[in-house]
């Protein structure tokens, strides 16, 4: 017996609230054992971004490396990278451990909720050529999917589902644009698969300016995915349909949405910081409140 497991391979934050620190509270949350890699260590808080030092290559290779010979993996999220010699460590390693890795989730991260750049010009090549190829799902923010494709970022629906095709074309399996800033009345991601497109549509949490949604949002799937292959592995798959099929990523997609917007909602009487002009936070133990 054991839970389901899951490795974030990502920045880690000093204020909790993005990068692997979140990743871990949030696989918690939602009934996973958390494994981390660090890429980076970010001075951060909600003011902003104050410094970054970025892990060498073959320290963040040493960590991948340490935990997947070991613990036995049901998914891999992956975030900020912040440099080319990384992602073409995190690359190599996920060539060599495929099949240890579980279901791998990249989050593109490439620019902090304060436009700081996390990410190289080179980095972000190495990330379009070497890594989006490897992995089984995609989930960059509209301005991410711009860049990796080197286009003005989408105004319509229209603009993000040809957005999302011409990711899934560089070798995902599937690929989820997030539409927070699209200007509509409703909160639109669009998610391509194999089986087709699907627009996921929520109601905004209105006057809340959070850091951490898109990390968030990436780990909960990537929660649901370990989920995912727990039941495969206890054979009750009939619970669930077969693992793996374009209902069930729907399904889990919009699960995390909704731990999303719970997060979200259920942090708006906290306050965490001194000052009142920085970024909110969010709840990452609201399932565990409920408890």
């Amino acid at each position: 017996m054991r839970p389901p497991l899951v490795l974030t391979i990502a920045a880690s934050d000093s204020d909790g609230a993005s990068g692997l620190q979140s990743d871990l509270k949030t696989f918690t949350a939602l009934g996973a054992y958390g494994a981390s890699a660090a890429t980076m260590i970010c001075a951060v808080n909600t003011q902003g971004l104050r410094g970054i030092h970025y892990l060498p290559g073959d320290v963040v290779r040493g960590q991948i490396d340490a935990v997947a010979t070991d613990l036995l993996l049901d998914a891999t999220k992956i975030g900020a990278l912040g440099s080319a010699a990384v992602v073409e460590a995190v690359a190599a390693a996920v060539r060599e451990h495929r099949d240890r890795l579980g279901r791998i989730l990249l989050d593109p991260v490439m620019v902090g909720s304060d436009g700081s750049a996390l990410i190289s010009a080179e980095g972000a090549r190495a990330l379009r050529d070497s890594l989006v190829p490897l992995v089984d799902l995609l989930t960059p923010n509209m301005a991410e999917a711009a860049q990796l494709l080197g286009r003005p970022i989408a105004t319509s629906l229209d603009e993000m589902r040809e957005q999302a095709l011409a990711l899934q074309a560089l070798g995902p399996q599937a690929v989820l644009v997030t539409g927070g800033r699209l200007e509509h009345d409703d909160a639109v991601d669009v998610l391509v698969h194999p089986g087709g497109t699907d627009l996921l549509r929520a109601d905004r949490v209105p006057g809340r300016r959070v850091r951490g949604a898109g990390s968030t949002l990436s780990a909960a799937i990537a929660a649901q995915l370990a989920r995912i292959e727990e039941y495969d592995r206890a054979g009750e798959l009939e619970e669930i349909g077969e693992a793996g099929t374009d209902d069930d990523l729907v399904t889990i997609v919009a699960s995390a949405r909704e731990f999303l917007a719970s997060a979200i909602e259920n942090a708006g009487d906290w306050s965490i910081s001194r000052s009142d002009s920085g970024y909110s936070t969010l709840n990452h133990l609201i399932t565990l409140d409920k408890d």
